[in-house]
């Protein structure tokens, strides 16, 4: 005569399910735009824009969540019209959990050279004609290649 025991492998098997931590990770978005609009001492969104004067200071803004929480590393490479690292930007920034950051920026103030702010003062694109163009913000968090926003800078 047969009798119907539990399987306890079953048991065992849900019991051991119910008391594993359940972790939901997303990967981390970001969100880049360029902007020279300041408010409140803060670089905010221009809608759409993305043309510049050769006096604007200019800025790449970042907006992320769902990075974890520690120390990250920022980096900007600000190429210039024909294809060349003008300037490097490098920041290090905090992480406090998985919600969304503060914006973090950096920024980019483009000079002629000496002699050139004399010279702008006729001829507003004197000595910036090598920034003339279109431009690449390339950024990394961490290393890892996020975003590289365009804009153009007009004299």
């Amino acid at each position: 005569m047969l009798t119907k025991q539990p399987c306890l492998h079953a048991y065992l098997s849900g019991v051991f399910l119910l008391i594993l931590p359940i972790t939901v990770t997303s990967a981390p978005q970001f969100t880049a735009y360029v902007t020279a609009k300041v408010e409140d001492g803060q670089p905010v969104r221009r809608n759409g824009l993305e043309f510049f004067d050769c006096s604007d200071r200019i800025y790449v803004v970042v907006e992320a969540s769902g990075l974890s929480a520690e120390e990250h590393e920022m980096t900007v490479r600000w190429i210039n019209p024909v294809g060349e690292q003008e300037e490097r930007t490098d920041y290090t920034f905090l992480s406090g959990s998985h919600e969304p950051i503060e914006p973090i920026w950096a920024w980019l103030q483009l000079d002629g050279g000496p002699g050139s702010a004399i010279g702008r003062m006729f001829d507003s694109s004197f000595g910036m004609e090598d920034f003339i163009g279109e431009w690449e913000a390339r950024i990394y968090i961490d290393g890892e290649p996020m975003a590289a926003p365009r804009f153009n800078v007009l004299c």
